[in-house]
């Protein structure tokens, strides 16, 4: 049974890194963006990148518009890619950052280190070279952390989700314990793969991270 869940996940991991190379897009272009006010840039994989739905439903369009009608001048950039690792996200943060010049960088990476199993230490430290990077830049970051399920066993899930704690901790940053807070284990919030929210889960999404995020903003 395992073997079959971890085969299923590996097939879609290589179709949303192929989608996410083709279609990724850094701007979430919307009415209300403006090039001139300063830049949220948000770094993550496919649970950002509003896999399986249209864009304007992704929690990171919902973002722009919410910072729209609350009155913060912010323009939101997306540079998620599906199937993106933290390997991945190391390997590009300087050139992401050096075109997007964020203030403030949501760092939502991780989830696909942990559904292939690869070693935490090695995630945390990715995780750990992204941060630097985007404070050398002058950006404050928001970790987004995640939980892997059960079945990957006690230790490793239970270290994978101390990583982002401890890098929160590391680097005094904001932190979400868990992005997929009440959807997760909500199927009516989730895409029938059972892995990414659906337009509803998308909306709890933002509910998860905006209280964080608010509290770093400017008017």
């Amino acid at each position: 049974m395992l073997f079959r869940l971890l085969l299923r996940l590996k097939t879609l991991l290589t179709r949303v890194v192929w989608l996410g190379l083709v279609c990724l897009s850094l701007t979430i272009r919307t009415a209300y963006a403006d090039t001139n006010y300063p830049k949220i840039l948000v770094y993550g994989d496919s649970l950002s990148a509003a896999y399986g739905i249209p864009q304007q439903q992704g929690w990171v369009a919902l973002l722009q518009k919410k910072l729209h009608d609350q009155n913060y001048r912010y323009t939101v950039i997306n540079a998620s890619i599906s199937g993106e690792t933290s390997s991945g996200g190391n390997t590009r943060i300087k050139s992401v950052l050096a075109n997007a010049q964020p203030s403030i960088v949501i760092l939502a990476l991780g989830s696909n280190d942990g559904l292939r199993g690869l070693p935490i230490d090695e995630m945390k430290n990715n995780l750990h070279q992204i941060i630097i990077a985007c404070k050398k830049q002058g950006a404050k970051v928001l970790i987004v952390g995640m939980k892997m399920p059960p079945n990957y066993g006690a230790k490793y899930t239970s270290s994978f989700h101390e990583s982002f704690k401890s890098l929160s901790r590391q680097h005094n940053a904001s932190l979400v314990p868990f992005m997929l807070e009440n959807i997760a284990t909500s199927p009516d919030r989730m895409q029938k793969d059972g892995l990414h929210p659906n337009a509803d889960g998308q909306v709890i999404l933002l509910e998860n991270i905006w209280p964080k995020l608010q509290s770093m903003l400017k008017r």
